[in-house]
């Protein structure tokens, strides 16, 4: 089931965010060494009753912004100039939410 904020965000995002959200979500290396330890750190804060949005969403951008680097080395281009900060935000919100979700649901053990 689509929500509508879901639905309105995947419509702001530019078609070159949803490109490398892709590449992030698809890439091994970083899905293994980024993006598990970020959701198993963002789980335990949870539990503990710690989380906060804002520092989630930095987070990610931590994430993102090594994404993005990944990205332009593999592909060409200048990281800065193809991922716009304001994109990159809105990026990192959607992952925080795609997080709620996911720990709400506990499709991870350490969530449990």
């Amino acid at each position: 089931m689509i929500k509508l904020k879901d639905l309105l965000v995947e419509r702001s995002l530019s078609v070159e965010m949803k490109e490398l959200k892709l590449y992030i979500d698809n890439d091994q290396d970083m899905y293994r060494q980024r993006y598990i330890p970020l959701l198993k750190n963002l789980s335990r804060k949870k539990k503990q009753g710690k989380f906060r949005k804002s520092l989630a969403s930095k987070a990610f951008m931590y994430l993102i912004d090594d994404g993005a680097k990944r990205y332009t080395k593999e592909y060409g281009g200048n990281a800065r100039d193809m991922f716009p900060k304001r994109q990159r935000q809105m990026l990192s919100k959607d992952y925080v939410d795609e997080f709620e979700d996911t720990f709400k649901n506990q499709e991870f053990d350490f969530m449990r």
